[in-house]
């Protein structure tokens, strides 16, 4: 999966949307196209949606999300 592709994917739920944005604005689309394409060759052995899992927890830990933001977030979002 592309980056393109990963993004097309976590649009397809609003939790994704929200994080999606977070990390674009947090880390910057170059840096966050990066990070997806090391996590990409590093577990090249893993499936997909463990590789999209793993990327997603490791990010989130790096900009320092929790869950208790999403539910802050979303409860804004209509």
């Amino acid at each position: 999966m592309n980056f393109q592709e990963l993004r097309a994917f976590l649009w397809e739920s609003e939790r994704g949307r929200v994080f999606d944005s977070l990390i674009a604005v947090e880390c910057g689309l170059e840096m966050y196209e990066a990070s997806w394409d090391a996590m990409c060759d590093i577990h090249h052995d893993l499936e997909t949606n463990d590789i999209i899992v793993n990327f997603l927890v490791d990010i989130g830990e790096y900009i320092g999300v929790e869950d208790s933001d999403f539910e802050k977030v979303l409860a804004h979002v209509e």
